[in-house]
């Protein structure tokens, strides 16, 4: 029987190793070779999969990124036009509620290397989501402003909980009247 992984494997061994000790310590305690300890790989395979340090909490950053994405996407599966984007934005904010030590340990550290902002996953999946459900005429501009809105809302219930109803009631009044217009 093999005893070996695929890659995909591994590169996830890493990836989930390397969380469960930002998650313990910080990224900025975080070592390679406490990494491949933890995922059981030789320090070469960690290179296989991983340019650097910052390569891999780069890596980090858009797992996360992808499962919130999923589970925003799994909130509005039955879901068509204004209900769907509601349920997208309100599924956020659960979702991010759900994790913010994850979350404000992967984005909020400063990576060591001077790195050109990519793409935001969450946005482009939230404007895709506005031109199939909706005929706003900037469906880029209203992602970002609902994403932010909602981001922001996140930030505050976390801070404010009490105030929870009262921002959820506000991002779907927002989002009623950004895709009414």
């Amino acid at each position: 029987m093999a005893r070996t992984k695929s890659s995909e494997q591994r590169r996830g061994d890493l990836l989930d190793a390397a969380e469960r000790l930002v998650l313990a310590a910080g990224v900025d305690t975080l070592k390679i070779d406490d990494v491949v300890v933890g995922a059981g790989v030789a320090k070469g395979t960690f290179y296989l999969h991983f340019a650097s340090k910052d390569d891999l909490i780069a890596a980090l950053r858009d797992r996360y990124v992808e499962r919130f994405v999923a589970h925003q996407r799994h909130a509005t599966d039955a879901k068509t036009g204004l209900a769907r984007v509601e349920a997208w934005l309100l599924a956020g904010i659960t979702e991010y509620l759900s994790d913010t030590r994850l979350h404000d340990v992967l984005f909020r550290h400063e990576p060591q290397t001077s790195q050109e902002p990519g793409p935001n996953v969450a946005v482009d999946a939230l404007r895709q989501l506005l031109e199939e459900e909706t005929t706003v005429p900037d469906p880029g501009a209203t992602a970002i402003v609902l994403y932010h809105a909602m981001h922001g809302s996140a930030d505050h219930i976390l801070h404010v909980p009490e105030d929870r109803q009262r921002l959820l009631d506000e991002v779907t009044r927002l989002c009623r009247v950004l895709i009414s217009a």
